[in-house]
């Protein structure tokens, strides 16, 4: 396929405004091999899901951290934290179509609470970039937090690496510097509808690591997504079900459901599977979970785990 072929489809696909350059199904020269599984920061041994009710996002997080036994199980004094935040679109934050900025500040604080060293939020949306930031609240609300943010558009160079996958559908991808260099990664993105994979949460999150996420939507969807999912595994997933559009997605506006939950695992794939059953999907039934349980990413049948609710 070449480049006018894939902008073509891309844009079919109703990618935006912004089309992505730069992934890959093969390269002519490979660089050097990385390590894939990536620095799973200091976690690891915590696999419950925590289910947290409520609706007020700070304290929502507060009571999540305190059942998986405190921040300082997953944040170390002089780590660098990353946060792959969902600021994709230009919509007001109560819109539900972004992370709440509340929630990201919260997240923020309680890193330095712990002793970080740097926290920073990133994300790479479809749609332009600066609008993104101003209008979900998320840059105020980071700052302010003592973090740092960025979009990753507009630099390959700068925020990006080749990494090897050797899937069936990807090879390689160019995937976020940050993420792979960052003591501790939570993901931390919002639950609502996607019109092509019907919901998206923190697997399909992580497409915005992704320098030419593009590609992913020229074919197979949900076996990149998967296989994207075995770069690096998240320090700890908390998918923000508070309120979420149910239509229309991912752009929005939509009809928004209030589902008052936070959902925290070191599991990324029981944490979708769960959201899932809240937007009233069959896990099994969204490919990309399915594929990622079959490669060995997480667990497909959440309800085997401990589940905490609190």
């Amino acid at each position: 396929m070449d480049r006018r072929e894939f902008i073509k489809i891309a844009t079919y696909a109703g990618l935006g405004t912004f089309l992505l350059p730069g992934c890959h199904t093969a390269r002519t020269s490979l660089p050097e091999e990385r390590n894939l599984s990536g620095n799973q920061g200091n976690s690891a041994v915590i696999s419950d899901l925590i289910i947290v009710q409520g609706s007020q996002p700070e304290s929502m997080l507060t009571k999540g951290f305190e059942a998986l036994g405190g921040i300082q199980n997953f944040v170390k004094p002089g780590n660098t934290v990353v946060v792959k935040a969902n600021f994709s679109v230009p919509r007001l934050p109560e819109e539900a179509c972004t992370t709440n900025p509340l929630l990201a500040a919260a997240l923020i604080k309680l890193c330095r609470q712990a002793g970080a060293k740097e926290i920073k939020v990133i994300d790479y949306p479809f749609t332009n970039p600066v609008i993104c930031l101003e209008k979900t609240g998320i840059k105020k609300a980071v700052l302010e937090a003592g973090g740092k943010i960025y979009t990753l558009n507009n630099g390959l160079e700068r925020y990006f690496t080749p990494v090897k996958i050797n899937g069936q559908a990807l090879l390689e991808v160019d995937y976020s510097k940050d993420v792979l260099e960052a003591d501790v990664f939570f993901n931390l993105p919002i639950l609502k509808h996607h019109y092509i994979t019907d919901v998206t949460m923190g697997l399909k999150n992580m497409m915005g690591l992704v320098w030419d996420r593009g590609y992913f939507h020229t074919g197979e969807l949900h076996r990149c997504i998967a296989e994207l999912a075995t770069v690096r595994r998240p320090t700890l997933t908390i998918l923000e079900a508070i309120r979420g559009i149910t239509a229309n997605g991912p752009t929005g506006p939509g009809p928004i459901q209030e589902y008052n939950q936070l959902i925290f695992g070191t599991d990324p794939v029981a944490v979708d599977a769960y959201g899932a059953t809240l937007f009233g999907k069959k896990p099994a039934k969204l490919d990309y979970l399915r594929i990622a349980a079959e490669k060995g990413v997480g667990q497909l049948d959440w309800e085997k785990l401990n589940v905490k609710r609190v």
